[in-house]
């Protein structure tokens, strides 16, 4: 069950998704980014990115329960445009997401192509 911050994490998640929030990199969202939309009055700093990234998680396990794709593929770094590194091995742990996306580069289409409806 998500906690009342990664429900709204996730709905930011969605609107990034369908394209209606600006962000750095197109239809994704830096994590830096993501802080910001949730700590508005906080400054950023790297400190904060295992929070982001627990959040992430905790919405994409929950997503890939329901046969949503994860929204997690689509939190990057600024710098790469890509998710860090944790993202595979958090693909490789889920046995399901494997099965269903094997790369970034699908389970991002697949984001975009469920939440452009």
């Amino acid at each position: 069950m998500l906690s009342e911050k990664e429900i709204k994490v996730k709905e930011i998640l969605i609107d990034v998704a369908k394209g209606k929030i600006k962000t750095h990199h197109p239809k994704k969202i830096a994590y830096k980014e993501l802080w910001l939309k949730i700590y508005p009055e906080k400054v950023w700093g790297q400190k904060y990115a295992n929070e982001v990234v627990e959040w992430i998680v905790n919405i994409s396990n929950t997503d890939v329960i329901n046969n949503l794709p994860p929204l997690n593929s689509i939190v990057v770094r600024k710098d790469t445009g890509q998710p860090g590194e944790g993202w595979n091995e958090w693909l490789h742990e889920n046995k399901k997401a494997t099965r269903l996306y094997r790369t970034v580069n699908r389970a991002q289409k697949a984001c975009w192509k469920h939440y452009a409806k």
